[in-house]
């Protein structure tokens, strides 16, 4: 399996392994390695895990990009300021945009997909607005930190109707997700958090349990694997929080 680095500082992209060479020029070399133009996953993981979200991949002309910003732990230091690491994702979307319309330049026969969790998927679909790649087909969220009215106006445009796009629902027993959603930056009291649901329909938008093997399927045939997903599980604590507190 070939995975290649990317990070992203308020939008400016580089190559962790040689930062001051040219992030598009150095993927170009490694996509000139395969025998036909491969299937480039780009994979944003929740935190700065040790290994990427592929373990193994689906298939042998899959191109994994390992796409690291703000690390989650990080942000859950901020708490109760969730608004912090929150903005920061916004900023970073710009860096993923920056990739995916320069990937359109180098290898325009590569198809692209995204996987993305918790609050990778703020950066995904903030991304959404300013990509111009039709090259990008899927879109997967998994317990997605993302508000149904701020998720609206990505899908309200161009790249946003061409996408399929898959949103892994998660419950209200998941401790972080009921957080975010109790305590984060809504745009409106009456909003919610797409990990427990998107509020309004689209039809290139499907939404799946992420505790079924449906979920399971599809993380797999995104490029990634689910050892670098927390499936739900249900805890007693939020349990009774979520019974005290309604959430909206």
């Amino acid at each position: 399996m070939t995975v290649f680095k990317v990070h992203s500082n308020n939008g400016v992209i580089h190559n962790p392994a040689y930062p001051r060479r040219d992030v598009m020029g150095l993927l170009a070399k490694q996509i000139e390695q395969y025998r036909r133009p491969p299937r480039i996953s780009i994979q944003l993981p929740a935190h700065h895990q040790s290994t990427p979200f592929a373990l193994q991949p689906h298939d042998n002309n899959t191109l994994v990009v390992d796409f690291r910003w703000l690390g989650y732990t990080a942000g859950l230091r901020a708490i109760p300021d969730l608004a912090t690491p929150y903005e920061k994702a916004g900023l970073e979307a710009k860096g993923l945009t920056i990739l995916i319309n320069g990937l359109r330049e180098i290898c325009p026969d590569c198809p692209v997909d995204v996987v993305a969790h918790r609050l990778g998927a703020r950066v995904a679909l903030m991304a959404v607005r300013t990509t111009r790649s039709k090259m990008w087909r899927n879109l997967l969220l998994s317990n997605a930190f993302e508000y149904s009215a701020r998720t609206l106006l990505s899908l309200d445009c161009p790249m946003g109707k061409h996408l399929s796009i898959n949103n892994l629902i998660t419950q209200h027993t998941n401790v972080p997700a009921y957080i975010f959603n109790r305590f984060g930056p809504k745009p409106g009291p009456a909003d919610r958090a797409i990990c427990f649901g998107y509020k309004f329909a689209h039809s290139n938008w499907k939404e799946t349990p992420d505790n079924t093997p449906e979920a399971t399927r599809l993380i797999l045939e995104m490029g990634a694997n689910t050892f670098a997903f927390s499936m739900s599980k249900p805890n007693p604590v939020i349990q009774y929080m979520h019974q005290s507190f309604s959430i909206n």
